[in-house]
């Protein structure tokens, strides 16, 4: 019998189950009363990742694993239609837990999970716009798309790109009127795109445009800077996005070990004052009797909050802005979730059965971008995007650290809810896993679906307001 050993370590599946295998192992180490939990899978899946990239540069155009080696060494380890499968039915999951205790926390803390919402993604956007005027070394769109990568946005991130596009024309046309660090800034970037183009084609470099030998742009110039443009934004974001689930997933877990307040002591001091204040107000909670599992009412969930997800609003000046698969998914879930039961289609399900089907899908997701973006990851740290990956780490841990200090501090809200307010603030459905995970319960999700879909439209708004400062 021969085993094709090769084509073997090289199956999506097999890569998958065994970084989820090693993952929940490693996540499952305890240090002190610390472990990292199901977000293990990530970190084994960058390592891994990471190696199998290194691996498949070996493979010439007369191999059969050719193919799949490109596509390995392009970022595609495991397909993108099984991440989002994945994600999906996590969120899916997590709002039909928590939807039933939805109705106290937005009654008791629905104003402020408004204010987070808009505060953590305006915080990111100032963060990142003071990284564009201090850095000459980095495209001012790449900063824009390392912002929507650090607070993980889909959606700021397909605004950015389109913005982008506009603005990069305005500025290329407007050069010659331009404040003189502007000018050196664009020049800068048609330069490095010219030099970096000559060689891959083994040409001399090109002569080096400066202000005193460029008053305009030509055509050539102009296109050139607005593919740039485009190109710096999903630069940014494809760096930046690992960076922004890897710190916000750290924040979350060492938030309490740095301001040294016991998780179980925040959880027991939330339930203790939920049941006090359920008593005083006469709030009661919709009773809907559960039932172990019903796939028609998990999938029709799923199913309407992909159709949610994908409507787009036009929003003028803005374009369009939609809330994205797992927006709408998180949304009509706990809509359905705290309604309980319609006919004889059920959503009241099993915490256990619902639980453990969460964790393993998130698992795999988490597996899968591990996988994807390993080979980035650890060249960012150590070599050229090592800048843009400082500016996206910077940016998610401002926000996160500054949702917190918000929350905690002034709001008053119990780190049970405050973990999914920040997760949602920041648009980060991994990051509400390991809030979960972390808090053993499912309370962030109330939260995370309180702010999430207001911090995305607000991701959008300011992915396009950055493009329009000055540079």
């Amino acid at each position: 019998m021969k085993f094709d050993f090769i084509g073997f370590i090289l199956n999506p599946l097999v890569l998958i189950f065994l970084t989820m295998t090693l993952g929940n192992i490693f996540g499952n180490i305890k240090i002190k009363k610390f472990s990292f939990g199901i977000t293990g899978t990530l970190f084994i899946g960058l390592i891994v990742g990471y190696i199998l990239t290194k691996y498949s540069v070996n493979f010439v155009e007369t191999s059969k694993y050719y193919g799949k080696a490109q596509q390995i060494l392009k970022g595609n380890v495991i397909d993108k239609n099984i991440s989002n499968l994945s994600l999906m039915i996590f969120i899916v999951g997590t709002g039909l837990l928590a939807a039933k205790d939805m109705r106290y926390a937005i009654k008791k803390f629905g104003k402020q999970f408004v204010f987070l919402a808009v505060f953590i993604p305006l915080v990111g956007a100032l963060t990142s716009y003071g990284f564009s005027k201090l850095l000459n070394d980095i495209s001012p769109f790449q900063i824009t798309g390392t912002y929507t990568g650090a607070l993980t946005s889909s959606a700021g991130l397909a605004a950015a790109t389109e913005s982008s596009d506009s603005e990069s024309q305005r500025i290329a046309l407007e050069f010659a009127t331009m404040d003189k660090k502007v000018q050196e800034k664009v020049l800068a970037i048609i330069n490095n795109a010219k030099v970096r183009d000559a060689r891959l084609k083994h040409q001399e470099n090109p002569t080096i445009l400066t202000i005193e030998n460029t008053k305009e742009l030509t055509k050539d110039e102009v296109e050139t800077f607005v593919i740039e443009a485009k190109a710096g934004v999903g630069i940014g974001h494809s760096i930046g996005y690992p960076f922004g689930v890897l710190f916000l997933i750290l924040g979350i877990n060492f938030i309490p070990k740095i301001f040294r307040f016991d998780i179980e002591n925040e959880k027991k001091k939330y339930f203790k004052e939920k049941a006090r204040d359920l008593a005083e107000t006469k709030i009661t909670e919709k009773k809907v009797p559960e039932v172990k599992m019903d796939f028609i009412g998990f999938s029709l969930a799923a199913f309407l909050g992909y159709i949610l997800g994908n409507v787009k609003i036009y929003l003028g000046v803005l374009g369009y802005f939609s809330l994205g698969s797992i927006g709408g998914a998180i949304i009509v879930s706990l809509i359905l979730g705290f309604i309980g039961k319609i006919g004889f289609i059920n959503f009241r399900m099993d915490s256990v059965v619902l639980g453990k089907m969460r964790t393993y899908f998130l698992s795999i997701f988490l597996a899968a971008t591990g996988l994807n973006f390993g080979y980035r990851v650890i060249e960012a740290v150590t070599g050229d995007g090592l800048m843009i990956a400082t500016v996206a780490s910077g940016v998610a841990i401002i926000s996160v650290f500054t949702g917190f200090l918000v929350g905690h501090y002034i709001f008053h809200i119990n780190w049970t809810l405050l973990s999914g307010a920040i997760t949602g603030g920041m648009t980060s459905a991994p990051g509400l896993g390991a809030a979960i995970d972390s808090l053993d319960c499912d309370e962030p999700a109330i939260a995370y679906g309180a702010t999430q879909p207001l911090a995305t439209l607000c991701m959008v708004i300011f992915s396009i307001i950055i493009h329009k400062l000055p540079l």
